[in-house]
């Protein structure tokens, strides 16, 4: 955890700076989950939020963070970085999430309270971890009507565009959505003749300046167990071949999603569930 106070200078031409004025404090809070596939709604808030949205909303909702002997709560925290997706057989499903912390609703910011409430005192931790919700799985992409396997599993990235609101008494008391993009990484194995390689080549190389590049729907889940990530939209944005008797012969891919407009509304950028 960090906090972060915004400051000015008040500067003196015969002097230099002869003093700092806070302007903002905000409290930033990283971790990687421990695997556990549940709360995926918590971790991957915004695939149906409409971009305007208010992020922190006008209801606060508190970070806990429990030691052996102390704790620390966030009062008024949100996600402000989804966490990658590391779906495989050989990694746990998720990277680094990131909360922001701001001052509460209708709270005055130069209070401690306003802010995190901190108290040492022993704890007794959750019961409800589970390790059998920490899961492994073989992982296949449903993509330009196949559905194949990765050398080494799938990676998908999130991008969080985020415009703060601020009041100049309090400094920032919201942020709103303003654009979130994904990113989706594989490299597939080849198996045949005819298949991904071929078609991924063809629509790479005869794609005309101007035009719409290829995108389809994708579907990355585990065999029997594990994580869901599906899209309506996703754009093939490059891939690279390699040939040789110890290589792949497609792959790394890229593809990201676009957002699918039906009937004027915005449908859902992606959806992250269980299997």
């Amino acid at each position: 955890m960090s906090w972060e106070t915004s400051v000015f200078e008040k500067v003196s031409d015969s002097f230099g700076v002869v003093g700092r004025a806070k302007t903002d404090a905000q409290i930033t809070v990283s971790f990687t989950p421990v695997g556990e596939l549940e709360a995926l709604a918590v971790l991957y808030p915004y695939g149906q939020t409409a971009l305007g949205s208010s992020v922190f909303g006008s209801t606060d909702s508190q970070l806990i963070i429990k030691g052996l002997n102390n704790q620390l709560t966030v009062e008024n925290a949100a996600v402000t970085q989804m966490p990658s997706l590391t779906l495989g057989a050989g990694t746990t499903a998720f990277g680094e999430v990131q909360f922001t912390g701001l001052v509460k609703n209708n709270a005055e910011p130069d209070l401690a309270a306003s802010y995190y409430a901190y108290t040492e005192s022993s704890n007794n931790y959750s019961t409800s971890f589970n390790p059998a919700l920490i899961k492994s799985s073989e992982y296949q992409a449903t993509y330009m009507g196949y559905t194949h396997s990765s050398t080494d599993g799938f990676t998908v990235d999130f991008d969080v565009n985020l415009a703060p609101v601020t009041v100049d008494s309090h400094g920032t008391i919201d942020m709103r959505l303003v654009d979130v993009g994904w990113t989706a990484n594989w490299s597939p194995i080849q198996t045949g003749a005819n298949t991904l390689p071929k078609y991924i080549l063809q629509y790479l190389s005869t794609t005309a300046p101007g035009s719409e590049l290829y995108t389809t729907a994708i579907t990355i889940a585990g065999t029997g167990q594990g994580i869901s990530f599906t899209a309506d939209k996703a754009t093939l944005v490059s891939s690279d071949f390699v040939w040789g008797s110890d290589a792949n012969l497609n792959g790394p891919i890229t593809v990201q999603g676009t957002r699918d407009i039906n009937s004027g509304a915005l449908d859902p950028l992606f959806a992250v569930a269980t299997v």
